[in-house]
């Protein structure tokens, strides 16, 4: 009898490592397939970057601070403006479908990168936000009036992504 269970027991140590070999050989495999993806990416070169530009405040308009903060960083990228003189309950959906139909335009000209200035009430951000969501990566950058914009970070941020990009600077600095 405990000659059986020996035999089971060494067999089930067997198959265990052989299951075990093979997910450490497809894990090794989708790596550097998942590598060779971001390499290639890379050597394409960097698609259209944009600054949106958005007020909702009557009589103003953000694009002279968005020039002069990317002039100021050294960013050279194009400006979309949207603008609209004052934002209620009535006026949400007309401008959401203006977000709507400017996503669709930076997407046909093949947009990588989007850099949000907003200017408007906060409330209104939440609704226009879902537009942008689950998009390109999307950075929203804060006015601060003692030192003009400062960046926040992604619109959605998440340990994926930011491991996916630690992960291509790390083969930037490779290549």
């Amino acid at each position: 009898m405990w000659d059986t269970l020996d035999k089971l027991a060494t067999i089930a140590q067997i198959i265990t490592f052989v299951v075990f070999i093979g997910g450490i050989a497809l894990l090794v495999t989708r790596a550097t397939r998942y590598k060779r993806r971001i390499r290639k990416a890379l050597e394409k070169g960097k698609g259209l970057e944009v600054a949106l530009a958005v007020s909702l405040k009557p009589n103003e308009k953000v694009r002279g601070h968005v020039e002069a903060f990317l002039k100021e960083k050294g960013m050279e990228m194009e400006i979309a403006e949207i603008n609209a003189y004052g934002v209620s309950l009535n006026t949400l959906p007309d401008l959401r479908k203006k977000f709507i139909a400017e996503k669709r335009w930076l997407t046909s000209r093949g947009i990588s990168e989007v850099h949000l200035f907003y200017e408007g009430p906060v409330a209104t951000a939440f609704f226009l936000a879902d537009v942008l969501n689950n998009w390109v990566p999307v950075y929203i950058y804060h006015f601060n009036r003692e030192g003009g914009y400062e960046c926040w970070g992604l619109l959605t941020e998440s340990l994926e992504r930011m491991a996916t990009e630690e992960m291509i600077k790390e083969m930037s600095k490779d290549a």
